[in-house]
Order: structure tokens, then C-alpha cells, then sequence
């Protein structure tokens, strides 16, 4: 299985009107609609005495890599990508990290 995780870094002031876009956007593109897809997680960040960050996270679950790299070659990518937020809300860059496991 490939699995995915797709972290955004938002700006604390905007995590409630983020958290409702990430819902919403997952909604409307159904990603898990998508051919091979088996699993959509979408995390917001808890502070606690541990963890500080206020990085977003979506996990997603592929059958395998051909699925993820269809995915993200089709339309529906395209389309789950047109309606970001603004840049304001970010603190940086998003970043993606890619997974095989292996056990």
C-alpha cells in the first residue's frame, strides 16, 4: 500500500476557517471516490506539552503507486487543487511525503 501525507502549515489564526475548508474541499472532490483510493484522514493539530505544531495533515491510502501517480495525473487532482485558500493563511510551503509499506 502507498500511503501519503500531505501537510499543510497554517497560520494559527486561520485554523477554524481552515478546518472548514479541508472538510468542505474533501466533500465536494470525494477523493475517495477515486479508483484505488482505500482511506482519506484529514488531521488538525492539537497543542499540548508534546507537540506545538500547526501543520495540517491529509493521509490517504493507495492501493499502490500506479493509483496514487493516476490520481494525481487526472482531472479530479487538478480540480481538487483550483480552489485553495488564500497564501495569507500559510506560514510556508506545503510539503508531501510518500510512503510504501513494508509490513
Amino acid at each position: 500500500m502507498t500511503v501519503v501525507f500531505t501537510r499543510f502549515p497554517v497560520k494559527p489564526e486561520y485554523n477554524e476557517e481552515y478546518s472548514k475548508h479541508l472538510k468542505e474541499a474533501a466533500q465536494k472532490h470525494n477523493i475517495k471516490e477515486q479508483p484505488g483510493c482505500l482511506e482519506v484522514k484529514l488531521l488538525c493539530p492539537q497543542n499540548t506539552p508534546m507537540s506545538t505544531s500547526n501543520i495540517f495533515t491529509i493521509v490517504t491510502g493507495w492501493k499502490d503507486m500506479k493509483s496514487f501517480m493516476d490520481y494525481v495525473q487526472s482531472d479530479a487532482f487538478k480540480k481538487s487543487h483550483a480552489d485553495m485558500p488564500s497564501r495569507e493563511w500559510f506560514s510556508g510551503k506545503p510539503e508531501v511525503e510518500v510512503y510504501e509499506t513494508i509490513g
